[in-house]
């Protein structure tokens, strides 16, 4: 009986010694399984988005369009930081005046777009041997130098004649004024300078150099943080427009410089600048940028109302504002280079090679997703743990930290909105990202005036702000995937709308006078 109760043990030893053994095999066999799934996804989605020529396309047109389109928010960002060092109420009262300028800059950044279109499309026809292409350009980039000069003078003398107005219209408290005035009248100067800077860049862009942008706005970068250097802490809030005055007039004069060299302007005193604008010319300009421009009036029309918002709110809620907002807009501006890029290619390929075009537009909401994410961690770290380099306050610095997380969501969404809105524009589907900034403009409108009257704080204003990303981010995907109406680009159920590189129901679009070649098209800021 001992030996038969032994070996009764023994096989039951056996028997979880093998169970123990299968049960690991398994694991591992699972583990190993999971790992190799994971692994496999992981590879073909690096796969998807790096290899094939469209990739290829995207980066050589986008990469090198990064850093001149940092430049203007870089002189923001550069300006917040050393004026924000002075005080709270300087660094408050850089807040509207940042907000106007941006303003005033989105509504006329169609002059580098029209520029960009036209120069394009003459050099092309100039490598094609065509003699007279050379002449168009210049006078493309002349006729578009004056537009920008003489929209510049218009809102210099606006600017100045009505400066203290025009600070209370974006909601700047009396006590401000007396501060924010100086640096807006100094700064407005500079209007015509950055207008037919812009101008150059797209001329540049049209002949796909963008080279020489990159070293002139990284040269005023430069010295604008010079400038700042030597002249806000004796000056403060005029000292930083006096730098950002110079820096700007410094490229233009370079920009010029340029122009001149590589005959892309008539030479001066050429029977060329006698002649005027033709009405053909003005409507080119006009037809081009006509959604562009109502539609940057919508969204820098949020920003100003977030920026109103925060004033009432009281001078820490609009400091702390002042220094989120300048991360978010830095930040922002490395989606840009896609979106230029979703602009040109899809509207290249929607027509004549419609699965090209969805295999991009793919590719580049994936590159969206991927550099969203990136510049949301940054956005939170910057914001959580580096708001001390902004402001020696410790009450905005608390602010600042409180909507770090809404920083990170919002960062990562508008990144993938922004790119997404450039692939409509792409397909021909304009005329519905206009209505759709109208409706959200009119919603957030709304919330924000429900966060002041409430006084919910920045959290308030920066949840407002997640809610309206994540908002537009559903109204496209629908446009894209179920409305019929929209352009077929990712459409779940077919039949969508065959949109070509302008709207469908536009008979204009046949006129070449008015075409744009957007595959070196600057983009505006978000």
């Amino acid at each position: 009986e001992d030996d038969e109760e032994e070996e009764d043990k023994e096989k039951q030893r056996r028997r979880r010694r093998r169970r123990r053994q299968s049960g690991e095999s398994a694991s591992t066999t699972s583990s190993s399984t999971s790992s190799s799934s994971s692994s496999a996804f992981t590879n073909f989605s690096m796969k998807m988005i790096l290899d094939g020529e469209e990739t290829k396309e995207i980066f050589t047109l986008a990469v090198p369009a990064l850093g001149a389109l940092l430049a203007d928010p870089l002189m923001s960002l550069i300006d917040t930081m050393f004026v924000g060092r002075i005080g709270v109420n300087e660094l408050t009262a850089l807040g509207p005046n940042a907000a106007i300028f941006q303003v005033i800059f989105q509504l006329f950044s169609f002059l580098s777009i029209t520029t960009t279109g036209m120069v394009a499309r003459h050099y092309v026809k100039f490598n094609e041997g065509c003699e007279i292409a050379e002449y168009k350009i210049r006078r493309s980039v002349s006729i578009s130098l004056f537009f920008s000069v003489a929209f510049g003078m218009v809102s210099l003398i606006a600017l100045n004649c009505f400066a203290s107005d025009i600070l209370r219209l974006v909601g700047t408290p009396e006590s401000l004024l007396a501060t924010a005035a100086p640096y807006l009248r100094i700064r407005a100067f500079a209007t015509p300078f950055v207008l037919a800077s812009y101008c150059a860049q797209g001329a540049f862009i049209g002949k796909l150099d963008s080279k020489t942008p990159l070293r002139i706005f990284a040269f005023a970068a430069v010295l604008n943080v010079f400038g700042d250097f030597l002249l806000v802490p004796s000056y403060g809030l005029r000292g930083a427009a006096f730098a950002t005055l110079f820096a700007q007039c410094a490229s233009a004069v370079l920009f010029s410089s340029q122009l001149f060299g590589q005959k892309m302007l008539p030479k001066i005193g050429s029977p060329e600048w006698k002649s005027p604008p033709t009405a053909t010319e003005i409507q080119r300009i006009t037809k081009v940028s006509s959604a562009l421009f109502f539609s940057s009036i919508c969204r820098m029309g949020v920003y100003t109302m977030m920026t109103t918002t925060a004033l009432h709110l009281g001078n820490a809620v609009m400091a702390a504002h002042q220094i989120a907002l300048n991360v978010f807009w830095s930040l922002t501006y490395f989606v840009d280079p896609l979106f230029v890029a979703s602009t040109s290619f899809i509207a290249r390929d929607f027509e004549r090679d419609a699965e090209k075009a969805k295999t991009i537009a793919k590719k580049l909401l994936l590159l969206s997703f991927a550099v969203g994410v990136f510049i949301s961690i940054v956005a939170f770290l910057v914001s959580a743990f580096a708001s001390g380099a902004f402001t020696t306050d410790f009450y905005v610095q608390s602010l600042v930290r409180s909507v770090s997380v809404y920083m990170l969501v919002s960062q990562c969404v508008s990144a993938v909105v922004f790119v997404s809105e450039g692939i409509l524009i792409g397909a021909g589907d304009a005329r519905y990202l206009l209505r759709a900034h109208l409706l959200n403009f009119l919603a957030l409108a709304v919330v924000l005036r429900g966060v002041g009257h409430f006084s919910l704080g920045l959290r308030g204003i920066w949840f407002a702000v997640l809610t309206n990303q994540i908002f537009r981010l559903m109204q496209h995907a629908n446009r894209t995937m179920v409305d019929k109406n929209g352009p077929d680009i990712f459409l779940l159920n077919g039949n969508g709308k065959d949109c070509g590189v302008g709207d469908a129901d536009d008979p204009d679009d046949e006129d070449d006078s008015a075409e744009v070649d957007v595959r070196a098209t600057p983009t505006p800021t978000t």
